[in-house]
């Protein structure tokens, strides 16, 4: 596996087993200016040395990931996949930032119209870093992120979210590929609606999220929308969950065949299987026990096209070689992989083609719009499917690359891939890309898709008349403690009040009870909002239960769980609840509450109101 160093040097050798293994994998990186995640030298080496096939740009500002975009594909002798997560829009700082979507689906119907705005605006931004790649849609019903609460509106959301995607980066001039997040279901918080739960712990079972539904009511309910997206996504991301139904040890994505077969086989899907990062905890004594680099190897045996985050790239890839020598592992499959990932990186970036078909004889001229699927992969014998093609039609792929080692005719191919090389027309320059990334951040089609996203997350409320009374007080809750940023000065959730003459009682767990309590009892009525990442403690449960004729509205920002409960067994009035803690989602619930007011009247906040009635 050693090699020079040099990309165009590299390129004129054959593409080696260990180079299409290398092709496989995906590396998590700190766009961070000076960080250490991986250090700058190991990253180098293993994109120059070992030929990964892509990076995970997993935190910075937008400006560091464009210049750390600019740095990794000039190191790369083939362009680099470079994957990004876009639950909210990027997640960089800097980047335009979106309320939850699950606000989308209560939208009736502009619902798709805003999630199509939402895909191009955040793809649009992704092409002008030099992210190719979205870790989004979330398909997954009810999970971290999910669109939907049920399947159906879930895949009409995804599938406007990926033609918003499709419509700023349109084929001719590249692309972006989107992920249908995150199967079979990781993220689902509600174990009675989803039928998801802890593993029960035992000496050999490992701490695994597991699906207690039967394979049946997962294909007819949660899995719908994931199989929905086939022709529309170019890769589904498979999380590390365990389904009994299949095995009672092993996630899904550890089990030889089984993403094949239901991927592949039953659904039909052409696109990029990617395996979720192998360094999570609940992988820990399956690694442990077996090995840390098998997991890899089993991850490629169940179906895997693409890895993100190997424990030890290097060592992984020897596994997997050694693998491949013992028998374990067909390099056939790993052929039809590779195939997969360098169609994806030939459609996204269509002016590398000419070199990707070089290193790659499989890679024909293909006009992708015309086929069907996102790679055009929909023929049974197309060696990018693993449905049985014959081991002869992949032979040119298991020899290497095709470039002809003649003595005659090296000088020639190494002027030609060096043109291809040193023109890099794939890529355009930082600075260009900052400067479009400048004028689309200011873009005013921004604001309005935020406003609509917002609005969608907040339900329930009723108009309150402003108190005539002095005396009525603005608890605020915050948890995560007070020196988080949700409440500025100028924020609606304080400023609104205090317009209205309702003074503010921040707290949180901190607080002293004493302190707390003699602020609020001689208060004549109050609003209470809850920024809320844990559960509220039982004494301010209690406090809100026993003085409740004193309370005109509850709020609670985020924790939509926590709030259902509220509901059930604290049915208050006048509740809302705002998926979002953002300016956006506090402005509307001021103006559900106080739909005559705006955070900009300020002074006029003692007009003569009939005061809000206790109960």
């Amino acid at each position: 596996m050693s090699v020079s160093g040099s990309p165009l040097e590299e390129l004129d050798r054959p593409l080696s087993l260990a180079r299409q293994v290398a092709q496989l994998l995906v590396v998590p990186v700190s766009a961070r200016l000076g960080s250490q995640s991986p250090p700058r030298e190991i990253l180098k080496r293993l994109i120059q040395e070992v030929g990964i096939g892509g990076i995970w740009i997993t935190e910075g500002h937008v400006a560091e990931a464009l210049l750390r975009v600019e740095e990794v594909q000039a190191w790369a002798a083939l362009p680099l996949l470079v994957a990004a997560e876009a639950g909210r829009g990027l997640a960089l700082q800097g980047a335009t930032s979106f309320p939850h979507p699950l606000g989308l689906s209560r939208l009736g119907s502009e619902a798709e119209r805003w999630a199509e705005q939402w895909g191009r605006i955040t793809a649009r931004e992704a092409a002008a870093i030099g992210i190719n790649w979205l870790l989004s849609p979330v398909a997954e019903p009810l999970g971290e992120g999910a669109l939907a609460e049920d399947p159906l509106s879930a895949l009409q959301l995804a599938r406007a979210f990926v033609r918003g995607c499709e419509q700023a980066t349109p084929g001719s001039t590249g692309g972006i590929l989107t992920t249908a997040s995150s199967f079979p279901g990781k993220g689902w918080r509600d174990p009675v609606q989803a039928g998801l739960k802890p593993s029960p712990k035992t000496t050999d079972t490992p701490w695994c999220p597991r699906l207690t539904l039967t394979l049946a009511q997962l294909q007819e309910g949660p899995w719908l929308p994931f199989r929905g997206l086939v022709e529309q996504v170019g890769a589904i991301l498979v999380s590390h969950v365990v389904l009994p139904e299949w095995d009672e040890r092993w996630p899904v994505t550890l089990l030889p065949g089984r993403l094949t077969q239901l991927l592949r086989q039953e659904w039909g899907f052409g696109g990029l299987i990617v395996v979720d990062s192998l360094d999570q905890g609940c992988l820990a004594e399956l690694a442990n026990a077996n090995g840390p680099n098998s997991l890899a190897v089993r991850a490629f045996q169940a179906g895997a096209d693409l890895i993100l985050t190997p424990p030890d790239p290097t060592a992984s890839l020897a596994a997997v070689l050694e693998a491949v020598q013992q028998g374990s592992l067909s390099a056939a499959q790993l052929a039809q992989s590779v195939t997969r990932v360098l169609r994806a990186k030939q459609r996204l970036l269509p002016a590398a083609s000419a070199l990707l078909q070089q290193v790659w004889p499989a890679l024909a001229e293909t006009d992708f719009s015309a086929l069907g699927g996102w790679m055009g992969a929909k023929d049974p014998t197309d060696p990018a499917l693993n449905r049985g093609s014959p081991a002869e039609q992949l032979k040119p792929l298991l020899l290497g690359d095709p470039i002809s080692k003649d003595k005659d005719s090296v000088p020639r191919t190494r002027t030609a891939l060096g043109k291809l090389f040193n023109r890099r027309s794939h890529l355009t320059s930082a600075l260009h890309r900052a400067a479009q990334l400048g004028s689309l951040l200011a873009e005013k089609d921004i604001a309005p898709c935020q406003a609509a996203m917002a609005r969608g997350g907040v339900e329930g409320g009723r108009p309150l008349s402003p108190p005539a009374e002095p005396g009525w007080l603005n608890w605020i809750w915050q948890d995560p403690p007070l020196g988080a940023a949700d409440v500025q000065l100028q924020s609606p959730a304080l400023h609104v009040p205090a317009a209205l003459g309702m003074l503010p009682v921040l707290s949180d767990a901190l607080t002293p009870l004493p302190w707390l309590e003699a602020a609020l009892d001689n208060a004549p009525g109050l609003i209470f909002q809850g920024f809320l990442g844990n559960p509220l403690p039982n004494y301010v449960l209690d406090w809100l239960q026993q003085h409740r004729e004193r309370v005109a509205a509850v709020v609670i920002y985020g924790n939509l769980s926590l709030y259902r409960r509220l509901q059930a067994h604290f049915p208050w009035a006048n509740a809302i609840h705002s998926l979002n803690r953002d300016p956006w989602a506090q402005a509307e619930v001021m103006g559900r509450l106080f739909p005559n007011r705006s955070p900009s009247e300020g002074s006029k906040s003692h007009v003569a109101q009939p005061t809000i009635k206790k109960k």
